[in-house]
């Protein structure tokens, strides 16, 4: 029942956009696909900017002004967005925008935009909203949720995501045409699916110069199933360190088969820890195992 469920939402999650041709158009496209409560951006300052300055909209010298200008965007800090089984997380995207009027405090609209066209918009609360850093700059920030044990989410949300950004100017109610400005950002940040590593070493203690076994076992969170699972198939590093520790050495690589076990043996003569690390991959999170100490005899 729940595949069916993730199937269906899967199906209706396949949302694409871009700006259109000119601004007027590009309101109405996006409006559309916006919630509700922020659909009259360009024409209904009463609805979504709440209080407007009224402010000309050519400069004192005659010269129309230009539409703001859409600088970088961030998302979650610059850090991907690792998720296990079952977990929601709240985090935010951030838009910095300039325009020669200033920004409107409430001019922004953000939508992220997953590897096969996911879509997620942002929440109603906290409300997004534009802090200015200057006279002409602000840094807009709006806040997402995901929640991986939802039907909607599956394993194909892990990836590169696309952020889609609107922002608007003080002049928004005066002048539209000339208030909006719309930018994509393409791989501007991913979704990965939280990976773990256990690890074990035997006979502990060992004798100087024998054989010790080195086994560990690399499992991915599943979205669909809730659960975690073994991994075949990934490059991952066996590590070590002397007591007292030093240097780091990377002592032999190695790849993880079924239900994601992998192992090894080799003679140790110190005392030292040894772990497993996963360097992780677009899809997969980065992890280390917990470390062992190898005590040697």
């Amino acid at each position: 029942m729940r595949t069916t469920a993730r199937a269906r939402a899967r199906a209706t999650a396949r949302v694409t956009a871009g700006p259109a041709a000119g601004a007027a158009a590009r309101i109405r496209a996006e409006a559309a696909a916006v919630p509700a409560r922020r659909a009259a951006l360009a024409g209904l300052c009463g609805a979504l900017l709440l209080v407007c300055a009224p402010v000309p909209s050519a400069r004192a010298d005659g010269h129309a002004l230009t539409p703001p200008e859409i600088l970088g965007v961030t998302v979650n800090g610059g850090r991907p967005l690792v998720l296990g089984p079952g977990q929601s997380l709240t985090f935010h995207a951030t838009v910095t925008a300039r325009a020669d009027v200033g920004i409107h405090r409430r001019g922004v609209e953000i939508s992220l935009f997953g590897p096969d066209g996911q879509r997620l918009d942002g929440l109603s609360e906290p409300a997004p909203g534009c802090a200015p850093t200057s006279a002409t700059t602000a840094v807009c920030t709006e806040w997402f949720r995901v929640d991986t044990g939802s039907a909607e989410v599956t394993n194909d949300w892990a990836g590169d995501w696309r952020v889609w950004a609107l922002v608007a100017s003080s002049t928004i109610d005066e002048d539209p045409d000339h208030s909006i400005t719309t930018r994509s950002f393409p791989d501007a940040f991913m979704m990965q699916r939280r990976a773990r590593l256990t690890f074990v070493a035997s006979p502990n203690p060992g004798a100087a110069g024998r054989d010790v076994g080195m086994l560990g076992r690399l499992t991915v969170a599943d979205w669909e199933t809730d659960a975690y699972a073994g991994r075949s198939g990934q490059p991952v590093t066996l590590e070590s360190c002397a007591v007292p520790c030093r240097t780091v050495e990377s002592v032999r690589s190695l790849t993880t088969g079924a239900s994601g076990i992998t192992g090894t043996s080799l003679p140790v003569t110190l005392d030292g820890s040894w772990w497993l690390r996963y360097r992780g991959t677009g899809l997969f999170s980065a992890t280390l195992s917990p470390g062992v100490l190898v005590d040697v005899r």
